[in-house]
């Protein structure tokens, strides 16, 4: 994608993609660090993904630049990957042991599926289209539906 936007040399983008990563691996470490420190973890799930969704929304909005398109590029790689500490310590925070190890296999297995039919929704979309905004307009949505329902968990186990 980055490189069908730019026009950008493999080299070039391979070290912009490392820029990307880098700040989603900043956030799972510093979101889990403050999740695990605070206890808290439906907020550090939602944050990330919310931060995604509002920059991909940015680029609906913005003047298209190769700069603006690396910042938001930069926060998405951050809100997909920061979450990740605080979206697995939840299962264990509200249910009991072997209800959270159920839905932590469930969680596995939607995953899984969703690996194989996400690229597939947003190449059909992109190829439909011929762009990728229909695309990211799913994965915003994905991303909000994501965070209020993380948000509609209850707090801490119930008795």
């Amino acid at each position: 994608m980055l490189q069908r936007f730019t026009g950008w040399s493999v080299l070039r983008v391979s070290w912009m993609g490392s820029v990307v990563f880098g700040a989603g691996l900043v956030g799972m470490l510093s979101l889990g660090w403050n999740s695990d420190r605070i206890r808290e973890r439906r907020w550090h799930f939602a944050v990330p993904q919310l931060t995604a969704a509002l920059a991909l929304g940015a680029w609906f909005l913005a003047p298209h630049s190769n700069a603006l398109l690396i910042m938001v590029f930069t926060l998405i790689g951050f809100g997909t990957v920061a979450y990740l500490p605080s979206f697995w310590a939840l299962p264990s925070a509200f249910l009991t042991s072997s209800a959270a190890a159920a839905a932590v296999g469930f969680i596995n297995c939607a995953a899984s599926i969703g690996g194989l039919v996400g690229p597939k929704i947003i190449g059909e979309l992109s190829q439909r289209t011929g762009s990728f905004d229909t695309g990211f307009l799913f994965m915003i949505a994905c991303w909000v539906i994501a965070s209020a329902l993380v948000l509609l968990c209850p707090r801490e186990r119930m008795a």
